[in-house]
């Protein structure tokens, strides 16, 4: 392998997690009206029942002496003195202790101190001033329509937001407002729900159809102007001491970071799409109310290294089958990841999924060296290992095996599960109708425990395992062969179908790459000249060294899993392969392949291309998608087709298949998927919240709902292989360094 000529060294970085609290957590009701938190920390949540304060992992009530108090308004001053909303009525506590209550002529809705520690108080249909320590206002003025929010700057500077009748400013001697309307100004939209003062006097305004900034003047812009102004229906505004801006909208929260804008939606991030309002604490953190509970962003500092042994050992509690197969975890209950809970299920492919997770660990240990590490990739290799020997064929491999007292167990296509025992004389079950997915994941497996884990004892056992499974390949005319004597579908490696049948013609190259992996690996572990002579054979006289130049063909990013396959292979081929002629040839097809495959933005590609040629392989964005990974591993369902923000892909249509994106979402945006799935989809499993929002449309490009794009509903946990495999090969390749 090379050097990359470029490093990334990182320290610790913000990792934003996020917590959701309903009334299971002690709200009053899953229904927040209004947020706020103390200079403390604290965080008051006023609800359509009364209000709940955070006492650590749950809520617990505040007394207000109501019962069941619709809460209007919530606000805390600079002396921690909480001012709350309730019908008329705005009461006034400091700690528990109620200080005073006044009453108005209709509903407080919002409340500011602005720079010359004037109270502004703002009812649906009055405005109220208070002067520095008055006990009553010295100004009261009506507001044009149905007061909605105010924003304050000194010297009675005062915007006010109304639900309908647009924004308006205090103005004059005699105090009145000037009224700005969409109609007659830049204003997007007459509905307001947040304003708020920038340091230099602009006005930023939410409104229904989405943000825009005033001058204080005659000028105006908005996402018309500035692509980087959310364009939603805006229900909530705030703005942190660095300048950043929350916006919350009714299909989730919107956070605006140095210029670029950040989607936090439905479900992992929110348990509801209509985010009502957002509050942000001294700290940093932040709180979204929705109709449905509320979730806390919190940030924690962290390395790389610190996160990867946490999803690790998230995984290992998780996503550990018997025997120590790595799989997705079925859960009971919607979000709720225990150990205790749900099952570990089968997939057609346990060998690739478990083979990803060995590869990861053989990362690791070669950099730290970690004990438990080697201990859990022997554990899985040999469960990798027990897949060939329980079939009964030498050298056939199975897909998967299950066990009586296993829940998915005796279903399925029972002409491909055949009963058997193992050596423990344990009765199970195991898959055959092998593919090629499944020799790649184990030869990358082996090759990598092998050259970085093993002894010598271990080292035998795979030699004598690859050797079963290359002479069975090569004894039966490159093809696995079941147990009914006929190949299985998708292990073809023979040059006469590759080379000459059309049907194989995206498969040629692929299949190709894999079989010279293969015997490489064999030479490398074995060196037997068996394997030397056949690679040398298929490489000259069937020209698959040739089919290698070229051996990805462009598919417009619609299928993905020999991608996968091509770098697992790619890497182990050229590590293997000490002829700078051959290495020449094959980077040629890497290049083809990464420069097309660039777009996505893949971890562990772009990892593998710069490991292998030295190459710049924009580990930027390795970087970007490790940091951007969720910490949590379940499977949400997710909403992002109605951003207006997206470019879709209609080319799929021409073939029956469903629209994508040109570029894939942020990884914390996405599913958690492994690097053989679609990274261009927007949606899974969201149905329920997509059709009310979305209309049909005779556009093309306005679905209500995009299918086919996945069904997560909460109900399933991933394993971090998705994370591991490329952060722990970029650290031992020298494309990552951790900063002290």
């Amino acid at each position: 392998m090379k050097r990359s000529n470029k490093i990334y060294r990182i320290g610790r970085f913000p990792q934003l997690t996020r917590r959701v609290f309903t009334t299971e957590q002690g709200l009053k009701s899953n229904v927040a009206t209004a947020m706020c938190f103390d200079m403390d920390g604290n965080l008051y949540v006023g609800t359509d029942k009364g209000i709940s304060k955070r006492d650590g992992d749950k809520f617990v009530s505040f007394d207000i002496g109501l019962k069941d108090p619709k809460i209007t308004m919530l606000y805390c001053t600079k002396d921690n003195h909480l001012f709350a909303g309730v019908d008329n009525k705005l009461i006034e506590f400091k700690g528990k202790k109620k200080l005073s209550t006044r009453t108005y002529s209709s509903k407080p809705v919002d409340m500011i101190v602005d720079g010359d520690n004037v109270t502004w108080v703002l009812t649906e249909t009055v405005l109220y001033r208070y002067p520095e320590g008055a006990k009553d206002f010295d100004m009261q003025i009506g507001v044009p329509g149905k007061g909605t929010c105010i924003a304050a700057l000194k010297n009675n500077k005062v915007y006010i937001g109304t639900d309908g009748d647009g924004i308006h400013a205090l103005t004059g001697k005699r105090w009145h407002w000037c009224e700005l309307k969409s109609d007659y100004t830049g204003l997007s939209s007459d509905k307001i729900s947040s304003v708020y003062l920038d340091p230099v006097g602009n006005v930023w305004v939410g409104t229904s159809k989405g943000v825009c900034v005033y001058d204080d003047n005659s000028y105006w812009v908005d996402k018309k102007d500035v692509f980087l102004l959310p364009d939603a229906n805006v229900t909530g505004m705030a703005v942190a001491e660095d300048g950043d801006k929350y916006f919350a909208t009714t299909t989730g929260l919107i956070h605006q970071h140095n210029g670029k804008l950040s989607y936090y939606g439905y479900k992992r991030w929110l348990p509801s799409p209509n985010a009502t309002g957002v509050v942000i604490a001294p700290d940093g953190t932040v709180c979204v109310s929705t109709d449905a509970g509320i979730s806390i962003f919190e940030t924690t500092m962290m390395t790389l290294e610190e996160k990867a042994n946490y999803l690790r050992a998230q995984t290992e509690r998780l996503n550990i089958r018997k025997d120590g197969y790595v799989l997705y975890r079925n859960l009971d209950h919607e979000g709720v990841t225990d150990e205790n809970e749900g099952w570990i299920t089968n997939s057609d492919n346990d060998g690739m999924w478990t083979a990803l997770y060995v590869g990861a660990l053989c990362f690791q240990y070669a950099c730290t060296k970690d004990e438990q590490v080697r201990k859990d990739a022997q554990r899985s290799l040999k469960a990798l290992i027990k897949l060939t020997t329980i079939t009964g064929i030498e050298g056939f491999t199975a897909r998967a095996i299950r066990y009586p007292d296993e829940r998915e167990y005796g279903t399925g296509a029972r002409h491909e599960w055949h009963d058997a025992v193992d050596e423990d004389g344990n009765k199970l079950e195991w898959l055959g109708e092998t593919s090629s997915d499944e020799m790649v994941g184990h030869f990358y497996a082996y090759s990598m425990y092998y050259d970085f884990v093993a002894d010598e004892e271990e080292k035998e056992l795979i030699r004598k395992t690859v050797k079963k499974i290359l002479d069975h390949i090569l004894n039966n005319n490159f093809h696995l062969v079941d147990t009914d004597g006929i190949p299985t579908t998708w292990a073809n490696w023979n040059p006469d179908l590759l080379n000459n049948d059309h049907k194989w013609i995206f498969e040629k190259g692929t299949n190709s790459l894999q079989i010279l992996t293969f015997l490489k690996i064999g030479e490398h572990m074995l060196g037997e000249k068996r394997y030397t002579d056949t690679f040398n054979y298929l490489a000259g006289d069937r020209h698959y060294a040739m089919n290698l130049m070229y051996y990805r063909i462009y598919d417009g990013h619609m299928l993905h899993i020999d991608d996968n396959h091509d770098f697992l292979m790619i890497y182990l081929l050229m590590k293997y392969t000490d002829d700078p002629q051959l290495r020449a040839i094959f980077s040629m097809g890497l290049t083809n392949h990464w420069n097309d495959e660039r777009v996505e933005r893949n971890a562990y590609f772009n990892c593998v291309y710069g490991a292998v040629t030295g190459e710049h392989c924009d580990i930027e964005n390795v970087v970007d998608e490790l940091t951007d990974f969720p910490m949590d591993p379940v499977m949400w369902s997710l909403y992002n087709s109605y951003r207006p923000d997206l470019k879709w892909d209609m080319a799929p249509t021409e073939m029956g298949m469903t629209p994508q994106l040109f570029e894939p979402l942020e990884a914390h945006e996405r599913r958690i998927i492994y690097a053989d799935c679609n990274r261009f989809t927007a949606d899974s499993g969201a149905e329920d919240v997509a059709a009310p929002i979305f209309d049909k449309s005779d556009d093309p490009t306005a679905f209500t709902m995009f299918p086919s794009t996945g069904d997560d509903k909460g109900m399933e946990a991933a394993p971090a292989t998705t994370f591991l495999q490329p952060y722990w090969f970029a650290r031992l390749h020298g494309l990552i360094e951790e900063a002290e």
